[in-house]
């Protein structure tokens, strides 16, 4: 099994979408390939979040959710894809 302690955090909390994209985007440049990013955030921009590190290759080794606040860890690709925009959030919003 892969080792998934991190090498570095990020915390987006309070944050909207596309702002934590960003965030996530200008952080993994400071870790290696293989080695992993932990990311804090709220729930509300999970599923974006997620999508957005899959969609540009890296791994979502885990994901966990505490009340409103929920943290991933990355593991950083050897090669990303740079052609995925980081403006497209879907914002879940509460039904009335």
């Amino acid at each position: 099994m892969a080792e998934s302690t991190a090498v570095a955090s990020l915390d987006t909390r309070g944050k909207i979408c596309p702002v934590p994209n960003i965030m996530i985007k200008d952080k993994l440049p400071e870790i290696k390939p293989g080695e992993i990013l932990e990311v804090v955030g709220d729930t509300l921009n999970k599923r974006n979040m997620e999508r957005f590190v899959r969609m540009r290759g890296h791994e979502l080794v885990s994901s966990t959710v505490e009340g409103d606040i929920f943290k991933m860890l990355v593991r950083k690709a050897e090669h990303e894809r740079t052609d995925i925009p980081l403006s497209q959030c879907t914002l879940l919003r509460p039904q009335s």
